[in-house]
């Protein structure tokens, strides 16, 4: 499947943002929370991750270094410059997490590395919405990636924290539900503005409605599973059983994969008809 390597490059990299956000957060909300080392070293991982993907998407690596010096006309420049500049900085707080220096520059280090992971998403983005595909030319390109972005990051952040970790944590499984909501909610006027265009627009809402219906609705039915089942992880006598937890992430992802696969088939460039 061609698209493998932008759905990889996509998702991990939004992760690795999210999980980055949520620490940073709760250590802005809370001056005595801990380091999060783990969690920073899964990001860092999930970053690298989907940086290989990207450049095994360009086919030719190095091409990556020339894109970069049209930044100011080209949103693809952009995101390679933002996706670099956010493993680069999350690398050195990493480092100096570790090796407990220079605690201001680790500070500094960890609240670029947030801007450079919101500027990189914000790429990704307006990359898609300025393409010739009416299916991600809508703002709602820009609320699914940051959702994604937020509850996969909420995901590694969580899992990441360890058993003690989570039970000082706030109740993230409410923001992730919040966000699906919302998403949710944002839907049926994406699928109704794709409609009432001409050629394209309408084909790839003909898809979602049609062809692609019943993978829509699995992808949200996954997506409020595994969130209910998220809710009782953190819940009475369920809190010390892994597996209800374990199980929610696991359906989550999934339900991201499909969002992110179904996001790259439905969308239809101008011009070009179903086959």
């Amino acid at each position: 499947m061609k698209e493998m390597p932008l759905i990889i490059f996509t998702l991990s990299m939004q992760a690795a943002v999210g999980a980055v956000l949520w620490a940073t957060f709760l250590r802005l909300r809370d001056k005595e929370a801990p380091a999060y080392q783990t969690n920073t070293l899964c990001a860092l991982i999930l970053s690298a991750v989907g940086i290989i993907a990207s450049l095994l998407h360009l086919g030719k690596p190095f091409l990556a270094l020339t894109s970069m010096s049209n930044f100011m006309g080209s949103w693809l420049s952009r995101e390679i410059f933002f996706s670099g500049g956010f493993f680069v900085l999350l690398a050195v707080f990493w480092w100096l997490e570790r090796s407990h220096k220079a605690h201001s520059l680790k500070e500094t280090a960890g609240y670029l590395a947030c801007l450079s992971g919101l500027a990189a998403v914000f790429a990704m983005a307006k990359l898609y919405m300025e393409t010739i595909i009416p299916a991600w030319q809508s703002a709602n390109t820009l609320v699914d990636f940051y959702a994604t972005t937020l509850v996969l990051g909420a995901i590694v952040f969580y899992v990441s924290s360890g058993q003690k970790g989570r039970e000082k944590l706030p109740r993230l499984e409410l923001f992730v539900l919040g966000i699906v909501l919302v998403q949710i909610a944002f839907l049926p006027n994406y699928v109704a503005g794709l409609g009432a265009m001409a050629g394209a627009g309408q084909e790839s809402a003909a898809l979602l409605a049609g062809g692609y219906s019943a993978a829509v609705f699995l992808r949200w039915l996954l997506m409020l599973g595994g969130v209910f089942l998220f809710l009782i992880s953190r819940t009475g006598k369920f809190i010390n059983q892994k597996g209800f937890l374990y199980t929610a992430v696991g359906i989550l992802i999934v339900g991201e994969i499909m969002g992110r696969y179904l996001f790259y088939t439905s969308g239809i460039p101008i011009g070009l008809g179903i086959l």
